[in-house]
């Protein structure tokens, strides 16, 4: 019985880390890809969608935690999320499909609308929000679905 328990685990294991392709981690159903450099925010949105996925769109503190996580073992200060106020000031939206995110995570003072601050980052040590100039350099992370296997 043991043995049979054991395959079972280890196949569930096999088939969680098949559902990602090479490069991208699993977490809740989803695949995470972790850029090596940085880029400014519109190239980054370019790269995940030429990947097949989004700039990362945090939809909960449970995945924010998890990306803190791997974001501060890879040495990241800032990173860019799928989130800009370029179409309309002040209202921030997921630019995969322009809606306003139902999670947020801002500094206090955040987004202030500062003049040219139109895209948003996860600052790492503060764990925080922030707008920042889309112009800026940063890592970034795009995720998408898992594959699901029948």
């Amino acid at each position: 019985m043991r043995q049979f328990l054991s395959v079972i685990v280890l196949a569930s294991v096999a088939s969680t880390e098949r559902a990602c392709d090479n490069g991208w981690l699993p977490f809740k159903n989803q695949c995470y890809w972790f850029s090596s450099g940085s880029d400014i925010f519109h190239n980054a949105v370019v790269i995940c969608s030429n990947k097949g996925s989004n700039l990362i769109e945090l939809k909960t503190a449970e995945e924010e935690k998890w990306v803190l996580l791997q974001s501060r073992i890879r040495r990241y200060t800032h990173v860019w999320i799928g989130l800009t106020d370029v179409v309309d000031e002040g209202i921030y939206v997921y630019p995969s499909n322009g809606l306003k995110p139902r999670y947020s995570n801002w500094l206090k003072t955040e987004p202030s609308g500062g003049r040219g601050e139109n895209c948003a980052c996860l600052h790492t040590e503060q764990r925080l929000w922030n707008d920042y100039p889309c112009s800026s350099r940063m890592s970034y992370v795009c995720k998408k679905p898992a594959k699901h296997f029948v």
